[in-house]
């Protein structure tokens, strides 16, 4: 069985009178929340279009990638056959990652904006970053 490359979540948004809020709150147990407690947030910009962003995967670390402005393109690949790319343009949605999907983020549109919301304090040890590496941890057999 194929393990899931990723899930959409769409979080609650306001438009407001002098904008628009997204809000983004933990509740493991609610749709439109951050499904863990946010340990880490990164964010990203200044990408120019020919830029690629990510290129590794975690052991542990699951992470929720948000375009809160511009747009990019994510590629996931699972190691074995499941491959796809998402196009993350909508600043109430995110791409939820799970550990052991290798992502790269690319293809950015001027002035994009990535918010990057993880259930892990940075380690150097919950990384692949090479992919090779990855695929030979993938197909090594499981104890």
């Amino acid at each position: 069985m194929d393990k899931k490359l990723y899930k959409i979540i769409k979080f609650p948004l306001s438009d407001t009178k002098n904008g628009v809020l997204t809000m983004f709150q933990s509740s493991p147990l609610k749709d439109g929340y951050v499904p863990f407690t946010i340990k880490k947030i990164l964010s990203i910009t200044g990408m120019k279009d020919s830029d690629k962003r990510g290129g590794h995967t975690h052991h542990k670390t699951h992470q929720i990638l948000i375009c809160s402005t511009g747009k990019c393109v994510v590629d996931l690949d699972d190691g074995r056959n499941s491959k796809t790319s998402i196009a993350l343009n909508k600043s109430n949605e995110g791409l939820i990652l799970y550990p052991y999907v290798w992502h790269v983020m690319h293809s950015f549109e001027p002035n994009t904006s990535l918010l990057i919301l993880a259930d892990r304090k940075y380690n150097e040890k919950d990384y692949i970053r090479n992919y090779e590496d990855f695929i030979q941890y993938i197909k090594r057999p499981k104890r």
